[in-house]
């Protein structure tokens, strides 16, 4: 499998003063990974990112960056800021085969970090 899918759980806006660098962290719940949880860094186009995603070897913890076009930034962040009964969810397709059990259970011989090829939000509007 090369789809991650993931409910947003929480979205914090940062900004850090030295390095210039305002983002999203997007802490999120997997729903195609048993028990796994993610956390991305969401970036505009002006900032020297890499779409990538860190899985760890002990659990099914990721982490990863994600760098978006401008206008998408902004208004991404007025999208995620409305409150609905629904959560918003993020695709990945990744670059690496991932070995999951029937189950959902992720197993890997060592810690991996892949290229994400394509990111999807999906984001409830009503």
């Amino acid at each position: 499998m090369q789809k991650l899918e993931m409910l947003i759980k929480t979205v914090d806006a940062h900004y850090d003063s030295l390095h210039q660098i305002e983002c999203l962290y997007l802490s999120c719940s997997l729903l195609n990974i048993a028990r796994g949880t993610c956390n991305m860094m969401i970036v505009n186009e002006t900032k020297e990112f890499r779409n990538t995603i860190t899985i760890q070897i002990q659990r099914a913890i990721m982490s990863g960056s994600i760098q978006v076009k401008n206008d998408f930034f902004k208004s991404l962040q007025t999208q995620l800021a409305i409150k609905n009964e629904r959560p918003a969810r993020l695709e990945l397709i990744i670059n690496d085969k991932l070995n999951i059990n029937k189950n959902g259970i992720l197993f890997l011989d060592k810690e991996l970090t892949s290229e994400i090829n394509e990111y999807k939000f999906f984001i409830p509007l009503l």
